[in-house]
């Protein structure tokens, strides 16, 4: 069995600077955006010590920073400086100018990518090729990539809406459930699941600064004990979540225990994972001795009603969350609705 040791990025920098120069290659964990779609947090990299072939332009590369961080991005060009070998370095999902570096803060050369258990090797043809046309292409990554995640974005709602057609015949979810439900597993969250856990919720966004996904973090590392994310995983991708959490009294409209943020992946769904996920909810408030669990629903969403139909949950009315909804309405032409459920606490 494999064992995961997390380094402090100091550590790193020395132990992996010792391996390298001792010609020893090594493995870690990809952490950070600056190199998706080719390089994604949680890949396993392999860097490899610079041999006798120098450093090529396209080729990414592990180096260090003035202040002994560690990086991996791609040689965008090679030049002189001052009768010195030089690079022009850039993540492949940057936008700003590229950093020059010297050719002795280059540790090692990236030579195998790992993900989901399949591995890339760097040094086929096929890449060689793909890594001169980033490197190419990377002066224009400000406007291509807001391009392609339009065109992705796009394509995802096609695809979701036919594989929707697709869902509903029984034949397919028969097959379906064989061929993936039983990979399928159910979990509170933990600290590590936070960036798949983002992806589910915000598919075509990166996390930076000042996105959400320090909350998922938060939340995972030091949750409340009243705030638990449930989530569906095959792998290390999170396929579905929901989020319960309790609301002490006076939080009006909100009080006692509530359901929210609840997804499956449109390609995964018609296998129960809803469902499942709602059981695993009730299951925990249960625990935690609630008498009653509600969520909000939009009224015209007749997959989502069917299943907490068939799960118990009942309409109900809160007065003044009502006026809320109501004037949420007329803003957004969608109505949610409130559903319950009571439930047995343990």
């Amino acid at each position: 069995m494999r064992k995961v040791i997390a380094l402090k990025e100091s550590d790193f920098f020395e132990l992996s600077r010792d391996f390298l120069n001792k010609d020893v290659s090594i493995r870690f964990q990809a952490k950070g955006w600056s190199m998706r779609p080719y390089i994604q947090d949680g890949d396993i990299v392999t860097v490899s010590p610079l041999d006798d072939t120098s450093v090529k332009r396209g080729d990414v590369v592990f180096y260090s920073t003035v202040e002994n961080k560690v990086i991996v991005h791609r040689v965008i060009k090679k030049y002189k400086r001052d009768s010195e070998t030089a690079f022009l370095i850039k993540g492949d999902a940057t936008f700003g100018s590229p950093e020059s570096i010297n050719v002795q803060n280059v540790l090692g050369k990236v030579m195998e990518i790992e993900r989901n258990g399949r591995k890339r090797r760097l040094d086929s043809g096929l890449y060689q090729m793909l890594n001169l046309f980033l490197a190419a292409t990377s002066s224009f990554n400000h406007w291509i990539y807001p391009i392609g995640s339009q065109v992705k974005k796009i394509g995802r709602k096609i695809l979701g809406g036919l594989l929707e057609e697709l869902q509903s015949p029984k034949l397919y979810r028969v097959l379906a459930k064989k061929v993936v439900k039983k990979n399928i597993h159910y979990q509170i969250a933990s600290p590590e699941d936070a960036v798949s856990l983002y992806r589910l919720y915000n598919p075509d966004k990166l996390p930076g600064i000042e996105s959400r996904i320090h909350v998922f973090v938060e939340q995972l590392v030091s949750p409340a004990q009243s705030d638990y994310w449930i989530i569906a995983k095959r792998e290390n991708k999170v396929l579905g979540g929901a989020n319960l959490s309790e609301f002490p009294e006076g939080d009006d409209p909100y009080t006692g225990w509530w359901i929210s943020g609840m997804k499956v992946d449109w390609r995964y769904r018609g296998l129960g994972i809803g469902k499942i996920l709602l059981k695993m909810a009730e299951e925990v408030a249960a625990r935690e001795k609630a008498s009653e669990i509600k969520l909000l629903v939009f009224k015209d969403a007749r997959p989502a009603n069917n299943l907490y139909r068939k799960m118990g949950f009942r309409p109900v009315s809160i007065p003044e969350l009502d006026k809320q909804l109501e004037e949420e309405a007329k803003k957004t032409l969608r109505r949610r609705i409130i559903l319950a459920k009571d439930i047995k606490s343990e």
